[in-house]
């Protein structure tokens, strides 16, 4: 459900289909919903690809939600016009709210002694807003030794990604990653 302004348009009888995509070596959850539009929704409802879309999933209708996550919309994709002009396919394309974010800021600044865990949480609690009160939980594990460094102006998940090419943990046994499950849970 795309929410423009204060208004919400359910979307579900003009789903074709909704694919979503989880990987290990993506900072964040995307995706695409793709849309049958018989109405004009781009022009009535101003889409521009500024929304937000609420994904919501059941078994059944009885059910109660065992999937229920908000995304940005960024791109309105892949506009095709039906053989008599009576209807429009058209793709949505949404990531995480925290995509958003880190591609709007870039950080730049000195740290000098600390673990490579503590600064991760420290980027998620000052520049991502997430951390302690947060609906997202954000699992960082601890990492050896002590640094200084100077982030070099990176958007903020180049710079978390940077980060983990540094960072050891106790064992030295394999490298870490950055990813976002489909809960939307935040991994270091």
């Amino acid at each position: 459900t795309p929410l423009q302004g204060t208004g919400t348009i359910n979307l579900m009888p003009f789903l074709l289909e909704l694919n979503m995509y989880e990987d290990l070596y993506s900072s964040t959850i995307s995706g695409e919903i793709v849309l049958q539009d018989a109405m004009g929704l781009i022009s009535t409802f101003t889409l521009n690809g500024n929304e937000f879309l609420q994904v919501q999933l059941q078994k059944t209708s009885s059910d109660t939600f065992y999937y229920s996550r908000n995304f940005r919309v960024y791109k309105v994709d892949k506009r095709i016009t039906g053989d008599n002009n009576d209807y429009e396919v058209f793709t949505l394309m949404f990531c995480s709210e925290e995509f958003m974010l880190s591609e709007q800021y870039r950080i730049s600044k000195s740290v000098k002694g600390k673990q490579i865990s503590n600064i991760v949480s420290d980027i998620f609690t000052n520049y991502l807003k997430i951390g302690s009160g947060s609906t997202k939980n954000v699992y960082i594990e601890q990492t050896m030794g002590v640094y200084d460094f100077v982030l070099p102006n990176k958007k903020i998940f180049e710079t978390i990604n940077w980060l983990s090419t540094y960072a050891q943990n106790s064992s030295s046994a394999g490298d870490y990653v950055f990813f976002e499950n489909s809960e939307g849970d935040r991994k270091s």
